[in-house]
């Protein structure tokens, strides 16, 4: 039997913590995942559904912080701050991303972000109350040329983007009424407080069945599932539509065998039948299985994209 002094065996002790918890596996604690809009919308349901099964990816919980506000800014202002460990993670949006950071002076920038992977792609319609004299895209352009003009509701970008491009393009008078939820902007249109308002199918589907809604284009390069007989913007004579896509970030500097590890559960949750069939048949959509490196170009490539479409129409704010 050997001795060891106590004060000799306390300092291996404490010498070999740290190298124990270096290398137990990734992760050993819950973990947060940020989305940029309050709890009950689509991107709210969406991130809690990813959640569920990125935890039986993973072995831990999954956490959601809503953190709405400045357009989605603030959700990724704070993410870029939080600690770089791979407990911190949030949803990357696209347009808020490449547009509206460059809209808005916002305190990150694309390096202070890991990309992990793609998560949905968004569809979008435009709608207008049954009653309303507008049933398609050319009745709302000959309004928008009238004295009164067309009000649109949205929640900022991109859903705004096709009527800037209808302003532009046509010379029509299109007035911007924004709401800080999709729900708000539907029930203005019931209202008669505005002539249209652009969302997701999931946001008008049973007003459009109960006769309060109608569906006057898809705004996406496809017709909508839900909705197969309605035309979209280029179908209609309109060459442009919007996407909208959504993945995972983290703040930079994690560990490389933490982000190895995340962008595996990240594609096996999206390739999953389960997660493809929910968003389907809950809001109408397609899952984006871009890998990581995949969806960093995409966003990339956005960055000049959308500073071409800010100066060529003039886009001063959101």
């Amino acid at each position: 039997m050997r001795i060891i002094p106590a004060a000799l065996g306390l300092s291996c002790l404490m010498a070999l913590a740290p190298a124990q918890a270096q290398g137990q596996a990734y992760p050993q604690r819950a973990i947060s995942l940020s989305v940029p809009y309050g709890a009950g919308g689509s991107t709210d349901g969406i991130a809690r559904k990813f959640a569920t099964l990125l935890e039986r990816e993973l072995g831990q919980t999954v956490l959601i912080q809503n953190q709405p506000g400045g357009s989605g800014t603030l959700q990724l202002r704070s993410l870029a701050r939080a600690e770089p460990d791979g407990y911190n993670l949030g949803f990357y949006s696209y347009s808020t991303a490449t547009f509206t950071s460059q809209i808005l002076n916002v305190p990150y920038t694309r390096d202070d972000f890991i990309l992990l992977g793609g998560v949905a792609e968004f569809s979008y319609g435009i709608v207008a109350a049954a009653g309303s004299p507008i049933n398609n895209v050319q009745d709302l352009v000959d309004q928008a040329k009238t004295s009164k003009g067309v009000f649109y509701g949205v929640t900022g970008a991109p859903n705004n983007f096709p009527f800037l491009q209808l302003e532009k393009t046509t010379g029509g008078q299109f007035d911007q009424v924004t709401y800080k939820s999709s729900a708000e902007s539907i029930n203005a249109v019931i209202g008669g407080y505005v002539d249209v308002a652009l969302q997701g199918p999931s946001e008008y589907a049973e007003l459009v069945k109960s006769g309060k809604l109608k569906v006057i284009a898809s705004a996406s390069n496809y017709r909508l599932p839900w909705f197969p007989d309605t035309q979209t913007l280029k179908e209609q004579g309109f060459d442009f539509g919007i996407t909208g896509i959504i993945g995972i970030a983290a703040p930079k500097g994690i560990a490389p065998e933490v982000k190895a590890r995340l962008e595996d559960a990240v594609q096996k949750v999206v390739a999953s039948t389960e997660y493809q069939d929910f968003l389907a048949n809950t809001y109408g959509m397609k899952t984006y299985p871009a890998s990581a490196e995949a969806f960093a170009k995409y966003i990339d490539d956005g960055f000049p994209k959308m500073r071409h479409m800010i100066e060529t129409y003039d886009i001063k704010g959101i």
